[in-house]
């Protein structure tokens, strides 16, 4: 199946979110739970921490992977109302809400590779997450079955945004960081994204 199911603005499905990210092994999406535009999915498993992951929906592009943790902001996130994802400040509800961040990829058109394990561009891969405002993706580098995309801009920090294909299903996003093991991704071979012996 592919991600195109996921341009609804109703509240999606656990196993609708989990088209967009690649969850460790034996997790899954547990209760869902929505207000406005965003979406808050339980991880549920044995290695299961106790924050979320948290997704936002933009008309025209569906519903995108924003990040994970807990302790997210909600006025940070352009909510004035409470939602069981973030914390709210009750003396700050009443004030003006910051705008919740757009995305700064809108390809309405453009989808997930999902029948080809070829190298995907930067505009495909930003159409799998909600990159941070003025951040895009630069340099795109494959090995197998994964890929890094480079962030470029003024908040993009040193480390790679890692997507893994997944033959049906196409390319999910995996996580984002450094230091990632080559041996623990299954790669024998070096990737300028993972560390190798």
């Amino acid at each position: 199946m592919t991600a195109g199911d996921v341009k609804s603005a109703d509240c999606p499905s656990g196993a609708t979110l989990q088209k967009l990210v690649e969850l460790p092994k034996d997790m899954t999406f547990g209760k869902v739970e929505c207000v406005k535009d965003w979406a808050g999915a339980d991880p549920q498993g044995p290695k299961a921490g106790d924050g979320v992951y948290l997704f936002h929906y933009t008309a025209g592009t569906g519903w995108k992977y924003y990040g994970e943790g807990s302790g997210y902001d909600c006025k940070d996130l352009g909510l004035t109302v409470p939602a069981p994802f973030c914390i709210s400040d009750p003396a700050t509800t009443t004030t003006k809400p910051a705008t919740a961040k757009p995305a700064t990829t809108k390809p309405a058109t453009t989808k997930p590779v999902t029948t080809s394990p070829t190298c995907p561009s930067a505009k495909t891969l930003g159409s799998l997450v909600e990159l941070p405002k003025g951040v895009t993706f630069g340099k795109v580098e494959c090995v197998k079955d994964w890929a890094g995309a480079d962030p470029q801009g003024p908040k993009a920090g040193d480390g790679v945004y890692l997507f893994h294909y997944t033959a049906g299903t196409g390319w999910k996003y995996y996580g984002e960081g450094s230091g990632y093991d080559c041996k623990d991704l299954g790669l024998t071979v070096p990737a300028p994204f993972c560390i190798s012996d």
